[in-house]
């Protein structure tokens, strides 16, 4: 998987609130202090029954994070239909 070196394990205690059910959950967390917490879209109504959902997240220590707007935008969240767009996103994350 692109991206797998920067993955690190918060799953098991997640800091987000989007860990629930059988998802796929990543988060990323990059050299630059920024990173993403990346799950499959809940298959609920509301939601796309299929892509990802990108949460930004701005590390302060080695766990420690907080959920942060993107710059030009109004949203801590970016929705992608798929896992290219997802990849496409956590790239520009990376380079922030």
């Amino acid at each position: 998987m692109e991206f797998e070196e920067y993955v690190i394990d918060l799953n098991a205690d997640c800091k987000c609130g989007c860990m629930y059910g059988d998802r796929f959950h990543k988060i990323f967390r990059f050299p630059n202090g920024y990173g993403a917490s990346v799950t499959a879209n809940p298959k609920k109504e509301g939601f796309a029954g299929s892509g990802y959902r990108v949460l930004l997240l701005k590390f302060s220590g080695a766990e420690e994070f907080m959920i942060v707007t993107a710059p030009l935008s109004d949203s801590s969240t970016l929705e992608c239909g798929t896992w290219e767009e997802t990849t496409a996103a956590l790239g520009k994350i990376k380079e922030m």
